[in-house]
């Protein structure tokens, strides 16, 4: 057994990774490449400030979002809409509602508001932007809403950084440079939707009453404190598994984890076993020369695949710290086990002598386990993994859990309106309908609310069919939650994670942080400070 000291500075690190790093990710959490933005455009369009034109050379599509860790699940609809107001400034433009479109059916049925928008430009701030020159859901959902309201979205192509200083910016003169911007989920809430720089749009547009907003994968993603913020259009955010390296599953022996997964034995029993035969000390020395498991985040995941959370009640009501309860205990506890009985994770100084972060180590063939989301495939393979090697599966089921669970680490991207636009009643009700290209009702739908089969086409190269089936799941099954959106790795990694592993037992480290953590949540929650 090794000494817990050893193991502290690392792991403390290393949590810090997870929790910080998912809240500046240019993707789902800090990734080596990519964007999680929709699609991408070449600057000259961007900075003459051209509407978007077929042409355009970026070949990526709004299927490689990324994000990405229940509950702190975003729970209760909450929305107290009054779809008729409309706080539009003097002066605007000359807008009216020409038309309904109804959805649903029987006695349900809903008339969504169509107004002719006489060739407005609704100006769109984006980190990166369509390429409509190519053909895929979101772009046919832009052509389709352009032609519906009689407008034209421009998109403006901005660094994050930028983007959300503009907003800032924009609110504290008056006057925005937007007409619609793409956050981030944890940078909507709770700092822009406390701040005021951004509308709650459940009063411009019925999203309570539309049915297309009552899907279970979205009906919650941008609520906050009973209000709507957010418009998601990546319903289908990528959860995290596990990804492994089947040339060291081959190398010990190790049946390929899917066998588990087709014979409903994958569980912590079982991935627990499997770390440990994959655990090997091959020159005799004393030391293990190969691991099987390493995350930079020591403990989340299985939390969240052992039915239970670190923040709990969600958004519509102060969040609690939920760390304490029976299911995220045994699932610290499990997570303990690994490093301090079973030595099947490395240490700092072995974790050093491989590579200087976690995710590397499945680069250099010495770690075979590490869990992530779907993005990260092509990055392997971009860094000499074959594809052949490499293989995702869901995270092992905890005792407390009857299904898997694809969690990812925040919520998805999102449109937001600034406060200091004209007309947002119609901005909002258009861009609403660009963001629903997953509505069973439009012709734009495809496969799993429409993200699935593109999400996998462009990662293809790098992902089996068994990676499909992870994601097929997730689009049936979707999982978000708010640890990213309150930051509170300070006293994760200086408090709770060192002192379990260097002796304290998991429910007392956990009670001696608890109270601090809370305070900590509710001031954020409450907070009315944009960084």
């Amino acid at each position: 057994m090794k000494a817990y000291g050893r193991k502290a500075t690392i792991l403390a690190a290393v949590l810090a990774l997870f929790l910080t790093a998912a809240a500046g990710c240019g993707g789902k959490i800090n990734e080596p490449g990519g964007s999680t933005s929709p699609v991408s455009q070449g600057a000259s369009d961007a900075e003459s400030g051209a509407p978007v034109e077929s042409g355009s050379s970026d070949a990526t599509d709004p299927t490689g979002q990324d994000a990405s860790t229940p509950s702190d699940t975003v729970s209760g609809n909450g929305d107290s809409t009054n779809p008729g107001g409309n706080a539009s400034k003097p002066g605007g433009n000359n807008q009216g509602h020409t038309a309904t479109t109804t959805k649903g059916g029987g006695g349900s049925s809903f008339k969504e508001p169509v107004y002719d928008l006489k060739g407005r430009v609704i100006v769109i701030g984006s980190e990166s932007v369509p390429d409509m020159s190519k053909t895929n859901i979101y772009n046919e959902s832009i052509k389709l809403t352009q032609e519906k309201y009689h407008c034209t979205f421009k998109f403006i192509k901005k660094e994050y950084v930028s983007l959300y200083q503009d907003l800032i910016n924009g609110h504290a003169a008056g006057k925005s440079n937007y007409d619609v911007v793409n956050l981030r989920g944890y940078e909507i809430f709770p700092n822009a939707a406390n701040s005021g720089t951004i509308l709650g749009v459940s009063s411009y547009y019925d999203f309570a009453g539309d049915p297309t907003w009552q899907e279970s994968s979205v009906k919650d993603l941008g609520v906050f404190k009973g209000k709507r913020y957010g418009i998601p259009y990546s319903p289908n955010e990528v959860g995290n598994g596990i990804w492994y390296n089947r040339a060291l599953l081959r190398k010990f022996n190790v049946p390929d984890l899917w066998t588990y997964v087709e014979k409903d034995t994958w569980n912590w029993q079982t991935f627990r076993a499997v770390c440990k035969k994959l655990t090997q000390d091959t020159n005799s020395d004393g030391k293990p020369d190969y691991w099987g498991f390493t995350s930079s985040d020591p403990w989340l995941e299985f939390v969240y695949s052992n039915n239970g959370s670190l923040i709990s009640s969600g958004v519509n009501g102060t969040p609690k710290i939920s760390l304490d309860s029976k299911n995220a205990l045994d699932a610290i506890q499990f997570i303990a086990d690994l490093h301090t009985i079973d030595n099947t994770v490395p240490d700092g100084k072995e974790l050093g002598a491989i590579t200087d972060k976690p995710f590397n180590a499945l680069f250099t063939g010495k770690v075979a386990m590490y869990p992530y989301h779907a993005r990260y495939g092509a990055v392997m393979e971009s860094m000499g993994i074959p594809a052949a090697d490499i293989g995702w599966v869901y995270m092992p089921k905890g005792p407390a859990a009857k299904n898997y669970v694809t969690a990812s680490g925040t919520m998805p991207d999102m449109f937001v309106v600034p406060r200091d636009i004209s007309n947002p009643k119609e901005v909002v009700a258009a861009i609403q309908d660009v963001a629903a290209y997953w509505d069973t009702s439009r012709k734009v739908r495809v496969d799993m609310y429409g993200k699935t089969e593109e999400l996998y086409q462009a990662l293809k190269s790098s992902l089996d069919a068994n990676a499909k089936k992870v994601l097929e799941y997730q689009a049936k099954h979707p999982v978000y939650t708010l640890a990213n959106n309150y930051n509170l790795s300070e006293t994760l990694q200086n408090e709770l994670w060192p002192a379990i592993l260097n002796g304290k037992s998991v429910k007392s480290a956990v009670d001696s942080v608890k109270s601090k953590m809370q305070t900590e949540l509710t001031k954020k929650y409450n907070g009315t400070i944009v960084k």
